[in-house]
């Protein structure tokens, strides 16, 4: 989870992507940095955010904290992450009978670091 004091920290690089478009995944990839965290589904956040293009003073800091926030928990910890491509969406590793985990994305089967 990001604090709202780090979500503050990310708008205004949040309010300079809406309102320069050819720069928005320079500086998404800057947000994912700031919170160290890849999200996957960063690009859904930013055309919701682009939809505000004519006004980017109306995204406030609980949109942007509460939208990345949805992303963030969606993620296994890096640790758990697939050792062969580094998937980290929890949909796209399936858990196995046999205790190990399956990556969807790139197909394999790993066992995670005990806890």
């Amino acid at each position: 989870m990001i604090t709202t004091k780090q979500a503050k920290t990310v708008l205004p690089a949040m309010r300079a992507a809406v309102a320069a478009l050819h720069e928005v995944w320079a500086r998404c990839r800057e947000v994912e940095r700031a919170i160290g965290h890849d999200l996957d589904g960063l690009e859904g956040v930013i055309q919701d955010m682009a939809a505000g293009l004519d006004d980017p003073e109306s995204i406030d800091v609980a949109y942007v904290r509460d939208a990345i926030n949805a992303q963030a928990d969606e993620l296994v910890a890096e640790a758990d992450a697939c050792p062969k491509c580094h998937e980290r969406n929890v949909d796209n590793l399936v858990w196995q009978k046999s205790g190990k985990v399956k990556c969807s994305t790139c197909g394999k089967r790993y066992v995670p670091p005990a806890k």
